[in-house]
């Protein structure tokens, strides 16, 4: 049986050998596709993780490809991921969490940081999407409300993915998945027209007929995830008394370092696993698991410092590592649910 055929077939962890990298990619797109089934590829890092996209788009350009990056910062950090990377993950997830059943192959690409790391639910980041169509109708204030909800940031010019400028009745934004900003054209409610257009010139690109927004954030500043942080706080860290942090959250200001309190804003937090379902065929990259291992052991690292340094858990306001990690018994259980090659160069 060849190695494709056996990766078609995968329905339990397996050791594969004799697949380097770059290999291990292009055997695991072709069971994909036999398969017709979406796919995650592990890398041990970024720079893996970025090499493994452009070979996957080489091996297979007819095949959807989603890259979800991990955050840029260490654990515990006092300082957010970049905008970037918020907008590039919450895209992501969001094409994750719209895909159905009977969607093609796709194969999405993560690293063993990201791989380890809780996430908003499938079904919040699925409601937080939408679309606006040319010809269609769309609130000014009620789409000026949504992109603040969802980490917009109101700028007077639009460059950066997450920004938006609103003008009279025109309307620019940066989606998180755009390779362009958009500039929405309204006569009252009706969307007139929707344009792409160069940030640096201003100047338009071409037409458009929809276009797709998605959260920046997976800090959403909803009603009912404020009353439901504040709650959580109380419960979880205790008096809010002195924390620049909650008070910043109360008028809602994303403060620099907010993503570390992520489970306070939701009722729990789910896994990538959740948004490619159970049928999904997932191929470790050599070194993916020990690199997974070792952001497990480093944020039980960055948290226990935390801790040291300001004298117990409630002085520190943070929370324990399990609330925003796998645990490495949470991983592998997981992992044993789903057909798993961990591939490896060496032959047997």
């Amino acid at each position: 049986m060849s190695m494709i055929d056996m990766l078609a077939r995968l329905a339990a962890p397996t050791v594969v050998h004799g697949a380097p990298f770059g290999y291990d990619l292009q055997a695991l797109q072709a069971a994909l596709q036999a398969r017709g089934k979406l796919g995650l590829y592990v890398a041990r890092d970024d720079k893996m993780a970025a090499t493994a996209a452009k070979l996957a788009s080489f091996h297979a350009p007819g095949m959807e490809v989603i890259s979800l990056p991990g955050w840029d910062n260490l654990p515990y950090d006092r300082i957010s991921p970049s905008p970037a990377i918020s907008a590039a993950r919450c895209a992501a997830l969001a094409r994750l969490a719209q895909r159905t059943k009977e969607a093609p192959s796709c194969l999405v690409i993560t690293t063993a940081s990201s791989l380890v790391q809780r996430v908003p639910p499938v079904a919040t980041m699925r409601q937080s999407s939408f679309a606006v169509t040319t010809g269609g109708r769309v609130n000014q204030d009620e789409l000026s409300t949504y992109l603040s909800v969802n980490g917009y940031i109101r700028t007077s010019t639009v460059s950066e993915k997450g920004e938006y400028s609103i003008r009279g009745g025109k309307i620019d934004i940066f989606a998180p998945d755009g390779h362009e900003p958009v500039r929405l054209d309204l006569f009252g409610d009706e969307v007139e027209t929707i344009k792409a257009f160069d940030p640096e010139t201003q100047l338009s690109t071409r037409t458009l007929k929809t276009v797709a927004l998605a959260p920046v954030s997976e800090i959403l500043f909803r009603e009912n995830t404020q009353s439901l942080f504040r709650e959580r706080y109380l419960e979880t860290l205790g008096s809010p008394t002195g924390d620049p942090m909650y008070e910043a959250v109360r008028a809602e200001i994303r403060r620099q370092g907010v993503e570390g309190w992520l489970p306070l804003f939701h009722d729990h937090l789910e896994t990538l696993f959740d948004y490619i379902g159970e049928d999904a065929l997932i191929g470790m990259g050599y070194l993916a698991s020990e690199a997974a291992a070792e952001r497990q052991v480093q944020a039980r690292d960055y948290y226990d410092a935390r801790l040291e340094a300001a004298g117990g858990d409630h002085q520190a306001k943070v929370l324990a590592p399990d609330a925003l990690y796998l645990t490495e018994t949470e991983l592998e259980e997981t992992l044993s649910r789903f057909g798993v090659a961990r591939f490896s160069p060496s032959p047997l």
